[in-house]
């Protein structure tokens, strides 16, 4: 968060001050440590030899912090222990002290605040914003608390509010990450302004989207989300993979093969599906494994674990011809690594090389730009395209 007070990155120190200098924590109630031993104090009992009770301290920073808990842990419900664990500063009784902190934000006492489904709520959280209080409910039947409405808030522009619609509906359920997208987006938009509301619902209404992502996958990937965040989380922690696998050359009926032991190289969504990439040692080659094909709940992380970047991929590197009208329109995506495009003379098309992930890989890269290209290096590649064009003739030529 960047202060504007002191231009720094890490302004939570001034975020503090301008809170504590509003009327509101400075003159409520006499002043907040009325409720607090001074130190000078605390000092001359401990001088005298009296036992006495640790007091809550620094009510004022703590009622502050307890505020800010409350507005970064929201759309979670915090428990009142879990409150007082993460805020280290009540003494020996923290029930009562917190109690009167909640009442110090709300101004109720916490018996009076309203139930997350209480009628009219609504209505009570524009009052409390208006008297400049926090909006805090209180569900009864597990004793959490939360935050009704942010007590910062953020005005979009129309760009913004474009962008923000795209980004709900380009990530629909079995798109990469979008139940977690979609959470993060919640968050964002708690913040808003009630204008900023009624720009992002008059750009949904639109009936033509200025920006459409094409994320949503080519099969359903709902019952594969726990293996997606499962390979995703053996990237991260370098972590062995083992795991039943179906190839798409059989029916998903039948057995399933165990892949043990696999090496995690890369987790990639292209093209609509998921392609996890491993090192196989009884191999000594990487391969690529489609998502959906991993029977769900087979997946399971080996205890030991690799050094990263050691193994490297080390692609396959393809040569290929372009057609005079791509090459005039530089319609040529960089797919490749280390990609090279040289232009032919005489408007005689183009010729691109560089390094494709497999031949496999290089294949499907080559169909998608149809009768466009030609596969002029390696050898394997040019086989494996001709016996594709190949195939597709003769589907063809049994309709005739």
């Amino acid at each position: 968060m960047l202060c504007l007070r002191c231009n720094r990155v890490d302004g939570w120190y001034c975020l503090v001050s301008l809170i504590l200098s509003h009327p509101q924590y400075t003159g409520l109630k006499g002043g907040f440590m009325e409720e607090e031993f001074s130190s000078a104090q605390y000092a001359e009992l401990r001088h005298a030899g009296k036992k006495i009770a640790t007091a809550s301290t620094d009510k004022s920073l703590r009622t502050v912090l307890l505020a800010v808990l409350f507005q970064v842990s929201w759309p979670k419900r915090l428990a009142r222990q879990e409150i007082i664990q993460q805020l280290p500063l009540y003494g020996e009784n923290p029930k009562r002290a917190l109690y009167r902190d909640i009442e110090t934000l709300t101004d109720c006492q916490v018996e009076d605040l309203p139930e997350p489904d209480t009628e009219n709520l609504a209505e009570w959280c524009a009052d409390q914003r208006r008297r400049k209080y926090l909006a805090i409910t209180y569900e009864r039947y597990t004793h959490t608390f939360c935050l009704a409405q942010s007590f910062f808030s953020i005005d979009i522009g129309e760009d913004e509010a474009r962008a923000f619609v795209a980004l709900q509906e380009g990530f629909s359920p079995g798109t990469p990450y979008a139940e977690a997208v979609q959470h993060l987006l919640k968050r964002w938009e708690w913040l808003f302004t009630e204008k900023s509301h009624q720009l992002v619902r008059q750009k949904r209404k639109r009936h033509a989207r200025p920006v459409l992502l094409p994320l949503s996958p080519v099969v359903d990937y709902s019952q594969h989300g726990e293996t997606i965040l499962l390979l995703d989380q053996a990237l991260e922690e370098n972590a062995y993979v083992s795991f039943a696998y179906t190839p798409l050359t059989q029916s998903w009926d039948a057995e399933p093969v165990l892949h043990e032991h696999t090496e995690p190289y890369e987790l990639e969504y292209r093209d609509g599906h998921w392609y996890y990439t491993a090192y196989v040692f009884a191999l000594n080659t990487f391969l690529d494994y489609r998502v959906d094909r991993i029977r769900p709940g087979s997946l399971r992380k080996d205890r030991d674990r690799f050094s990263p970047g050691v193994r490297q991929r080390p692609g396959v590197k393809i040569r290929y011809w372009v057609s005079p009208m791509l090459a005039r329109h530089g319609s040529l995506s960089a797919r490749l690594r280390e990609q090279q495009v040289t232009m032919l003379e005489d408007d005689q098309g183009a010729i691109v090389e560089g390094y494709a992930k497999s031949v496999w890989w290089a294949r499907r890269l080559l169909l998608g730009y149809g009768e466009q290209v030609k596969a002029l290096e390696p050898e394997q590649l040019v086989l494996a395209m001709s016996d594709t064009v190949q195939a597709m003739n003769r589907l063809y030529e049994e309709e005739k």
